[in-house]
């Protein structure tokens, strides 16, 4: 385990639906003798923003500039030991030369749980001591990326041994693309196996409900979903009454969700359309089954036969210790 005793860490991670995430390895830093100040990834959690950041953030670059130099003058007189930097999907090189200005003597850690494609960071890789993803075609194609999988968080292995069931499967995600087809497509044909879906579909604002509404029409009914994600709590309540975890990970991606981690953590039967989870070191057809969107039929009896107990060394690999470990094990 590495000794973090007494190093000073900022961090930046999202404040956002993963919030719980960023927060389970600041209290990882802190328990292992770290003094860690947290900031969000982005300097709102509004709506307007995140499209800004998004789309214009290299055009408009002064929003997230101000916000680095007003965390700058909030800790000049720190000396930080490390830069912890996750997902940051709002950095720029500019931004990486401010806080290198600032705290020369920092190493600067990159960790990404998103693929390149949804937060454009490939220019900071190389200016970061060190960079780590959870997908491995991006580390296969962007030099300076090592491979690093998502992670699970204690409060999984907390979830009760199945005695009853309210729900076959569970599906909890935000609406994005064309998932409101995927789901309603996939809901009708489990159904059609005898399998009964619980969804609770996520979506950041009634902007973004209307707009889709209006562009993706037919769209779901608006009484189907959420605008607040769930919470951490109602993850595991809705998990305890349920046999399997549905995912649906987004088209040509090779990673892996932190659902399947989760899935296998609190010991639940795992559907996704992910066939890259072949190649992982936990992968039991008994618990995980892979499904074509096409024609998602389950192999006969999955559901109903019971989980089979994952490795022992899987808790420590994909815990958040197991992370942390991996992330700064090269400066200690």
């Amino acid at each position: 385990m590495v000794d973090l005793k007494g190093k000073k860490i900022l961090m930046f991670s999202p404040y956002g639906a993963t919030k719980h995430y960023g927060e389970a390895i600041n209290e990882e830093l802190i328990n292992r003798g770290a003094i860690v100040k947290g900031y969000d990834e982005r300097p709102s959690q509004k709506a307007f923003t995140k499209i800004v950041i998004r789309l214009f953030k290299k055009k408009v670059p002064r929003i997230f500039n101000n916000y680095i130099n007003r965390v700058i003058a909030d800790n000049k007189d720190i000396a930080f030991d490390y830069i912890l930097i996750c997902r940051g999907e709002a950095f720029t090189p500019y931004t990486i030369v401010l806080l290198r200005d600032a705290f020369p003597n920092a190493k600067i850690v990159l960790y990404l749980w998103d693929i390149l494609r949804c937060a454009d960071v490939k220019d900071i890789i190389r200016k970061c001591d060190k960079a780590m993803s959870f997908d491995p075609q991006d580390v296969e194609e962007n030099e300076g990326l090592e491979f690093r999988p998502t992670f699970y968080v204690k409060e999984y292995t907390k979830v009760k041994e199945l005695t009853s069931k309210k729900y076959d499967c569970i599906f909890i995600g935000t609406l994005h693309s064309n998932r409101h087809k995927q789901i309603s497509f996939l809901e009708k044909s489990l159904k059609a196996q005898g399998i009964n879906l619980y969804s609770y579909l996520y979506i950041p604002s009634l902007l973004v409900y209307i707009k889709d509404f209006i562009f993706k029409f037919p769209y779901i009914n608006i009484k189907k979903v959420h605008f607040n994600p769930i919470s951490l709590e109602g993850t595991i309540e809705v998990l305890n009454d349920s046999k399997s975890v549905l995912d649906i990970n987004y088209t040509a991606q090779k990673s892996l969700s932190t659902r399947a981690y989760e899935a296998m953590a609190a010991r639940r039967k795992y559907i996704t359309t992910n066939y890259e989870i072949k190649n992982y070191d936990f992968y039991n057809p008994q618990n995980i089954a892979v499904i074509d969107l096409k024609d998602p039929k389950l192999p006969k009896g999955f559901i109903n036969s019971p989980f089979i107990p994952v490795h022992e060394s899987f808790f420590r690999k994909y815990s958040v210790e197991g992370l942390v470990d991996d992330l700064f094990a090269d400066f200690i």
